[in-house]
């Protein structure tokens, strides 16, 4: 079947960078393809990530920038997986559709590999517990859902949650490889989901396709950049690439951020600072470290105090 494009170049044409892909279907089909590699790579060095931490983390933020379909409205999508696992709760953020931050509670979790050599990442996150997910637009109300998680593999979970709070059926498929020296050799994922009005014959046919993918780190390492993953799912259909965005890792902290926080504190803590020698505050998604001194900190709250008083 001819494939439609509208905007954008083939995926072999594009050098290694991350990226998304939007694709639809003439038969009510949508599909997203993303690579995250660099993204997965610079939060594993940020926050010093073990390999099954790093597995459990990327596949969570590959999966929350393809839940964040809505890319004309500049979607954002928060995830949290909390499953009472070593690896405590996984927080990611994905905003304006195209960046994304994360972290875990333990960063360092030592499991041994499955019997078929695989990261246990079921086993550092944990399966009693919930997934929590928020979407918002800088138009929209934000709202926030949530569901059980019922294997602790991510990408089940994520599949599950649109199926009973969002009631649309997908398919998810999350990676990512990690490499002897810890590097990250392969991150990215799929997300396909079936609009109203496919019919089963379609949908039969999509699934056919979906398994000729394999395990996609597998495929992620022969492509680096996600080659032949549309042809292959779409195969037989009549589908068009809608829009393709790079992806980049991205914090929202800043000073003017952390200064906003401590002017917001009660008086009775803002006096219990002043007593410090200076304050140090820490991002949790990228690290940075924030270090403020007591004369900066007396200036901050005289400044305020004087910008917020009523003039006669």
């Amino acid at each position: 079947m001819k494939r439609k494009t509208i905007r954008g170049t083939s995926m072999k044409d594009m050098k290694y960078k991350d990226f998304i892909v939007h694709y639809t279907s003439d038969d009510n089909i949508r599909l997203a393809v993303a690579v995250t590699k660099d993204i997965t790579e610079t939060a594993r060095t940020k926050h010093n990530l073990s390999p099954v931490a790093c597995a459990a983390l990327g596949r969570t933020m590959t999966g929350a920038l393809l839940l964040a379909g809505d890319y004309k409205n500049k979607e954002g999508v928060t995830i949290r997986i909390d499953g009472k696992g070593p690896l405590g709760v996984i927080h990611v953020d994905a905003f304006n559709s195209n960046r994304v931050r994360g972290y875990v509670d333990t960063p360092v979790v030592d499991l041994p590999l499955k019997p078929n050599g695989k990261l246990d990442v079921s086993g550092a996150v944990g399966t009693d517990g919930e997934v929590t997910v928020t979407r918002f637009t800088p138009e929209k109300t934000t709202y926030t859902s949530r569901s059980p998680i019922v294997s602790g593999e991510i990408a089940e979970d994520l599949a599950y949650y649109l199926y009973t709070s969002e009631q649309v059926p997908s398919t998810i498929n999350l990676g990512v490889l990690v490499d002897r020296d810890y590097s990250i050799a392969a991150s990215g994922g799929f997300l396909v989901q079936a609009l109203p009005g496919a019919s089963d014959n379609v949908l039969a046919k999509v699934e056919e396709n979906i398994k000729k993918i394999g395990q996609i780190t597998t495929w992620l390492t022969e492509h680096p950049n996600g080659e032949g993953i549309a042809e292959t799912i779409m195969e037989g259909l009549s589908y068009k690439e809608l829009y393709r965005q790079p992806l980049y890792w991205r914090c929202t902290c800043s000073l003017e951020r952390i200064e906003n926080v401590l002017l917001s504190l009660r008086q009775e803590d803002k006096e219990a600072l002043l007593s410090d020698p200076q304050v140090e505050m820490t991002c949790h998604y990228c690290g940075t470290r924030y270090v403020i001194s007591h004369d900066e900190l007396v200036d901050l709250y005289e400044h305020h105090k004087k910008s917020s008083t009523p003039k006669e």
